[in-house]
């Protein structure tokens, strides 16, 4: 994926495919960089979008946040040791919130420092009481399906259950050659090859449901993910413009829009679009602030913007070891000086 412009010699972290990524920074005291992360799914193994994650210490403090993407995967890079807990937080959702332990060694056999890569999945249940649970953003379909098809269907839907996911993912293929229009089948479809970072495969898998049904939100933001990923960033725009008509309080959508918007050269836009996601947001997602600094430093040259911005990218994102750069570089925008 291409990496949008820093203000110092390092890839600035972008919504990808895993939305959105939180950065807690170097090795603290000698310890190895570790990362944690995982997948969000309701029943049947669907995932779920735009979902809270919260990082949170033994004492219960909050160091990191990030949302879940379209295949429902979320990431933290550069957690440090310690015991952590990550709770999942489906607001807008039929779902219950769950939470889950872990510990971070990163220490080898002989005691050198080394890295762990942790992941953990988180599979949520309706809340009591309710009704049966729907994704966020989910519109209801009623389609009349060949029953051959949809017996193979299910069955597809119990083996990505059971993870089984090359014999699920061959189910869906074969209910999709018996009936090529099951709209069901080709969106499960879209979600499984993000999943599995296979893009073009996806794209093309979402777009055959949306020929079906143009109000699926998460074909559309499936689609958006996906042109992101590939950096095709006008597909990225007019898909998340799409998904913006259903939806339009996405915040992840949002963010995707303002990003490839930048990166197009469309800078007003990408201020209106991140600005929007900054509304509502909470100040939980650190890329939108880190981004939005950006367009304001090198495209709007906006300094006193910018330098709000880098105040709520630090807000968000409390747990960075040695703030020093960006409190400097927020000095340095303060006193209306371009970044070095």
């Amino acid at each position: 994926m291409k990496a949008t412009k820093s203000f110092y010699n390092f890839p600035a972290l972008t919504v990808g495919v895993c939305f959105l990524v939180l950065g807690l920074g170097s090795a603290v005291f000698g310890q190895a960089r570790s990362s944690i992360s995982g997948y969000v799914f309701g029943p049947g193994r669907v995932p779920v979008s735009e979902a809270a994650v919260e990082l949170r210490t033994d004492y219960d403090s909050v160091i990191a946040r990030t949302r879940t993407g379209g295949s429902g995967q979320f990431n933290f890079f550069g957690v440090p040791n310690g015991r952590f807990t990550i709770t999942v937080l489906p607001l807008g959702t039929n779902f219950d919130e769950q939470s889950k332990s872990i510990e971070i060694a990163g220490i080898g056999a002989r005691g050198q420092p080394i890295p762990e890569n942790v992941q953990i999945d988180f599979y949520l249940q309706p809340r009591k009481g309710s009704a049966e649970a729907k994704g966020t953003n989910e519109v209801v379909f009623a389609q009349e399906v060949p029953e051959p098809a949809r017996k193979l269907y299910e069955g597809a839907i119990s083996d990505l259950g059971a993870k089984r996911t090359a014999q699920g993912m061959d189910g869906l293929k074969q209910a999709i050659d018996l009936f090529p229009t099951y709209f069901s089948a080709l969106k499960r479809l879209g979600a499984e090859q993000l999943l599995q970072e296979r893009y073009e495969e996806a794209m093309k898998s979402f777009r055959s449901a949306l020929a079906v049904n143009k109000r699926c939100f998460p074909c559309w933001h499936g689609v958006t993910y996906a042109s992101f990923a590939l950096g095709k960033w006008n597909d990225a725009i007019e898909s998340a413009q799409k998904a913006l008509e259903i939806d339009k309080n996405s915040v992840g959508t949002l963010a995707m829009l303002g990003i490839a918007q930048r990166a197009v050269k469309k800078y007003e836009e990408a201020e209106i679009s991140l600005l929007r996601a900054k509304k509502l947001d909470g100040v939980k997602t650190p890329d939108i602030y880190w981004n939005l600094a950006l367009l304001y430093a090198y495209n709007l040259k906006k300094y006193q913007e910018a330098a709000d911005a880098l105040e709520l990218y630090l807000k968000a994102n409390p747990s960075i070891p040695d703030p020093t750069k960006i409190k400097q570089l927020i000095k340095r925008l303060r006193e209306n000086r371009p970044p070095a």
